[in-house]
């Protein structure tokens, strides 16, 4: 088995190699920056490489690591002006007044939709600028108006101020006046009021007297009035209690008539309810002699009637008669006790066959009970069994939950080294596309500008390595808590 050191050291020495043969393939001899096309090429080796593990090189690999060399050498000698679509439409370049060189922009800027995309970016960053000063400019402005607008505002409130002051003093005034004024007619009013206060003082004092002797008047009359309402009182009370005394005696005397009589009343009614017993027990002692003698008249007749029967019966055609009833009697009597013999027999069959019925069923019901016992006892069984089987499986899938945890993450790790080898291959054709010839024609004017000024580049090379800081409130936006996740921006704290 092979050592983690040999496998390093042949990594390395793969690397090396690729890394010669790309810079001997595209590279250049040309002593540049930091940002040179040696090193850019060195570090698409790298790039590709750490996608791969092991040592094994593919061809996919091999050509995405040849195209992306080609792109930046091509970049870098449009850059240089080698190209030769350039040369054939960018007019020659002056040279500059001040003898410096002019900027030679990085690999990094070679692509010409990078450096159109970064001067958008710069002019937009410049009208927004300029936004900002002229909104500051209006914002001034308008602080300043109403500064103005608020120094006239004080200005005539202090005028107001200072005429409601004099218009109060002069209140002031007039008020002082008045109350002086108000005291000296108080001193000279103050006798005559004493005087008028004695003079209803007196009338006071003499309404008081003449009030009391009409109130004395006025009691002494309701005394009397009282005094004659109960002598009255008094004479109706004893007339009431006097008709009560003699309606009284009144009801005393009508009370003995009336005794006197219902007692001849009922003396009258015990009389008459005698003699009605006594008629009702002289009917009935009649009726039941009636019905003694109707009995005896009756029996009689039966006695006569019976004598004469015998005698038909005993002799002539009465005894012909007599025993062609005793024949048919005979024969009904005979079919009678047939019948009754066919129905007990009828009804015996039926017990029978209700017994046998029974009997069937209950054999029948104890094979189907023994029957759903078998296949209860065999359900069980086989319940048992598969019981077992599940719970072996599931101790067995337990077992192995380890080995499928790795398993998976492994296959997790798979995957995400995949996306992330979809995702670097997505930038990395984001940021590569190439202009074409037609779009470089199209966009010729501008090219050309951006070739003459190396301030563009400079400013453009600024603005792709310009470290943005993130503002607290978006890193509130998005920051996130959970584990595994960093905080956008927490570097630029």
């Amino acid at each position: 088995m092979v050592s983690k050191e040999v496998k390093e050291a042949r990594r390395a020495k793969l690397t090396n190699i690729l890394k010669t043969k790309m810079l001997q393939k595209h590279g250049t001899k040309d002593a540049g920056p930091v940002g040179s096309l040696n090193k850019q090429i060195e570090e698409i080796v790298d790039d590709v490489l750490s996608l791969i593990s092991g040592v094994a090189v593919d061809k996919e690999a091999l050509a995405r690591i040849d195209g992306r060399c080609k792109n930046a050498n091509d970049g870098y000698m449009r850059a240089q002006g080698k190209d030769p679509l350039y040369v054939k439409i960018a007019p020659k370049k002056p040279k500059p007044k001040d003898g410096k060189p002019k900027l030679i922009a990085p690999v990094s800027l070679k692509n010409d939709w990078v450096i159109m995309d970064g001067y958008e970016a710069i002019e937009n960053d410049k009208s927004i600028k300029a936004d900002k000063i002229k909104l500051h400019n209006i914002k001034m402005s308008v602080r300043a108006t109403l500064d103005i607008q608020m120094a006239e505002k004080e200005e005539a409130r202090k005028k107001e101020k200072a005429i409601e002051d004099g218009f109060l003093r002069e209140q002031q005034s007039i008020m002082e006046q008045w109350n002086y004024e108000q005291s000296i007619a108080h001193t000279m009013g103050h006798s005559k009021n004493r005087k008028e206060k004695k003079i209803r003082d007196e009338q006071c004092r003499l309404n008081a007297i003449k009030r009391q002797k009409i109130k004395d008047k006025e009691e002494k009359e309701a005394r009397h009035e009282v005094a004659v309402c109960k002598r009255e009182l008094k004479r109706e009370e004893e007339e009431k209690i006097k008709r009560i005394n003699d309606q009284k005696a009144q009801n005393v005397e009508n009370g003995r008539a009336v005794a006197s009589q219902f007692g001849k009343r009922e003396k009258e009614e015990r009389e008459q309810k005698a003699e009605d017993h006594r008629l009702m027990l002289q009917m009935k002692e009649m009726m039941l002699q009636q019905e003694l003698d109707r009995k005896k008249a009756f029996n009689k007749r039966v006695e006569k009637y019976e004598e004469f029967s015998s005698k038909w019966q005993e002799s002539g055609a009465g005894k012909e008669q007599r025993e062609a009833e005793l024949h048919w009697e005979r024969k009904i009597l005979r079919e009678a006790q047939a019948k009754d013999a066919a129905v007990i027999k009828r009804e015996e069959d039926d017990i029978k066959k209700v017994k046998t019925m029974a009997l069937f069923l209950q054999t029948e019901n104890l094979k189907m009970a023994d029957a759903k016992k078998r296949k209860e006892e065999k359900f069980e069984a086989e319940d048992a069994i598969r019981n077992n089987t599940i719970r072996k499986a599931g101790e067995a899938y337990q077992a192995g939950g380890w080995e499928r945890a790795q398993e998976e993450r492994k296959k997790g790790m798979n995957y995400a080294r995949e996306l992330m080898k979809q995702r670097m291959e997505v930038n990395r054709r984001e940021t590569k596309i190439e202009m074409g010839n037609v779009e470089r024609i199209m966009n010729r004017k501008f090219l050309n500008k951006l070739q003459n000024d190396p301030q563009i580049i400079e400013d453009i090379q600024n603005k792709m390595f310009e470290k943005k800081k993130m503002k607290k409130s978006d890193m509130f936006k998005y920051s996130s808590n959970l584990p595994g996740f960093s905080k956008p921006g927490a570097d630029n704290i």
